[in-house]
């Protein structure tokens, strides 16, 4: 999950209830900034490396 701005509890809270119900880890990442997301394209690869940097393909 890729938020612009800080991420509310609410997603926050799901995506830790997420992680133990399923045993699979969701990558969330916030403060990404709008120019991020609008560059963000249907199609595009988007991938989370484990130092925390997002790269976009």
């Amino acid at each position: 999950m890729l938020f612009s701005k800080h991420i509310d509890s609410l997603a926050a809270a799901g995506a830790i209830l997420a992680a133990f119900w399923t045993d699979a880890n969701m990558p969330v990442i916030d403060r990404l900034g709008d120019e991020f997301l609008n560059y963000v394209q249907d199609g595009m690869s988007i991938e989370v490396k484990e130092n925390g940097v997002v790269e976009v393909m």
